[in-house]
């Protein structure tokens, strides 16, 4: 698989193995990591060796995406560090490559929904007010 461009967006979802809808959204996100068009990061809240394991046995491509959660940060602050306030899981979120965020999503993640959600970078870095100084 080629490298993709440092100017595509970041679809970042948060996972947890003990979460029933984070699981059943992974096809798609792993249909989207094989793609060209996005970089994917996953950010496993909880049971890291647990996670990497269920993300390995869906996608090496998941496992590869993925990044432990910080150490001593409970899972709940994690995602309201990210932009849920609930805490609620499945969420996810997407990025341009500077980090600013795009698009927010709490509840399962579908193919349209996630490429919604990175067309709204798209929009983003394609905008005349992002390319001003």
């Amino acid at each position: 698989m080629l490298p993709l461009p440092p100017d595509v967006p970041v679809l970042e979802v948060f996972y947890s193995p003990s979460c029933a809808p984070c699981r059943l959204e992974l096809p798609v996100v792993a249909q989207i990591a094989a793609g060209q068009e996005a970089r994917v990061r996953i950010v496993i809240l909880d049971q890291p060796a647990r996670a990497r394991n269920e993300l390995r046995t869906v996608s090496p491509a998941l496992e590869a995406a993925a990044v432990d959660p910080a150490d001593g940060t409970s899972p709940r602050e994690v995602l309201r560090a990210a932009g849920e306030d609930r805490s609620i899981l499945p969420y996810a979120r997407s990025l341009t490559p500077d980090g600013a965020v795009c698009a927010k999503w709490s509840g399962g993640l579908t193919m349209a929904r996630a490429q919604g959600m990175l067309d709204a970078c798209r929009r983003l870095l394609t905008s005349p007010r992002r390319s001003r100084p």
